[in-house]
């Protein structure tokens, strides 16, 4: 079953070039990766330096083999000093009361 993955980061002020620029790298990483099915960036409205990456995955499986890939571990590392708090990282599936 998909899953849809939504990790939040809350960039500091003057980094946010910086971190579209990884984001984006991150996601043409990720274009290689069995089960990605699709990502995109959205922006807070309120707070335009919080940035969410909604990204589809085949299954949980495939999200779980590319959250620990040295490359993305490595950009999760760097990405750490232009943030104000951790990513958040939320996983959900589609609801179905049956």
């Amino acid at each position: 079953m998909a899953v849809k993955v939504l990790i939040e980061r809350t960039v500091r002020k003057g980094y946010e070039p910086h971190v579209w620029e990884m984001l984006r790298s991150l996601r043409g990483e990720a274009l290689h990766q069995k089960g990605y099915l699709y990502g995109e960036t959205w922006r807070s409205l309120r707070n335009p330096r919080v940035l969410v990456n909604v990204s589809t995955w085949g299954t949980r499986d495939h999200w779980d083999i590319w959250s620990v890939t040295p490359f993305r571990q490595k950009m999760e590392e760097r990405l750490v000093p232009m943030l104000t708090r951790p990513s958040r990282v939320q996983i959900f599936e589609e609801y179905s009361e049956h």
